[in-house]
């Protein structure tokens, strides 16, 4: 079985179990599916998963495939996917807020374990700042450092720049510029790190399926300067629960140096980093495997 052929069937066997919820808040209805443990039982541990910007829950549905001992909860963040959007900005304050709201509607007997991905690491990271209802903190490609300090701060001033212009034209405009082919492509190329040419192709297909899966403008403009203007390490003082940080060694978003500086600044005796080699911030789409298990061994190693 080829590579992508295995990643693609995680996906589609999350896919074939899960089921789609809806929870009903003061900030908008969010879209949820929930995936069930292969095996429940009265100690089955929960995790919710917070997707990268951009996406939508598809995105972390090959992980949730790849796991069986795990009741699973992945929403689409609002004004993503199939998420009412917020009435007010689309900041981390407000994420945070909203995810604190969301986990509550499920009333969960007992505390969940949070993961975010990219984007999702610091919206988990703002909320575990303030916020006691979650037994762990999972970071998956965590945005350790500001954006424009990162190993590819020239191609993020120019996507900066992109998302000015992409404001200053006429909404149509300005929506089809951020939609436009050449722009997911390129930003699919870029981070996809493995040179097998069909799992290539799968990762480009996931993006050009759910990349441009927002409410409006505005919503992807709000959410991509809330990318750009705040970073875990901005909460990480305040962590006040266990932390699994899981890096890739060739990611474009963060360096390997700023992660270890995050997980340095974290308590020693309640945080643990793993690096996955020859991947960089797709870990979701290109090892998510590796991902499950790593998740699912921290879970059971007495962070329940």
């Amino acid at each position: 079985m080829s590579l992508s052929l295995k990643q693609s069937e995680l996906a589609q066997s999350a896919r074939a179990k899960g089921q789609r919820r809806e929870a009903k808040l003061s900030m908008g209805t969010t879209a949820y599916w929930y995936y069930p443990a292969a095996k429940r039982s009265g100690k089955t541990e929960s995790l919710v998963m917070i997707h990268g910007y951009r996406g939508n829950h598809h995105g972390l549905e090959a992980i949730a495939g790849a796991i069986t001992d795990l009741d699973i909860y992945i929403p689409d963040l609002p004004g993503f996917g199939q998420s009412d959007a917020f009435r007010n900005e689309h900041n981390i304050a407000n994420y945070a807020k909203w995810l604190n709201s969301f986990i509550d509607s499920l009333e969960l007997k007992k505390k969940p374990h949070l993961l975010g991905h990219s984007f999702g690491s610091i919206v988990v990271s703002a909320f575990a700042a303030k916020f006691d209802s979650i037994a762990s903190l999972i970071l998956e490609n965590p945005v350790a450092a500001p954006a424009l300090k990162g190993p590819k701060a020239l191609t993020t001033a120019v996507a900066k720049g992109f998302f000015w212009f992409a404001e200053v034209l006429p909404e149509s405009l300005g929506n089809a510029l951020l939609k436009s082919w050449p722009m997911v492509r390129g930003m699919s190329v870029i981070m996809t790190k493995s040179r097998n040419a069909e799992l290539r192709r799968w990762v480009h297909a996931q993006h050009d399926e759910n990349f441009n899966d927002f409410a409006s403008r505005t919503v992807a403009l709000e959410g991509y300067d809330a990318s750009i203007s705040n970073c875990v390490s901005d909460f990480a003082p305040k962590f006040k629960v266990p932390v699994l940080m899981l890096i890739g060694d060739r990611d474009d978003i963060t360096t390997v140096k700023q992660q270890q500086a995050l997980f340095d600044s974290l308590a020693a005796d309640s945080a643990r980093m793993l690096t996955f080699e020859k991947v960089g911030h797709l870990t979701h789409y290109e090892i998510p495997e590796a991902i499950a298990g790593a998740i699912e061994e921290w879970v059971s190693d007495s962070h329940g």
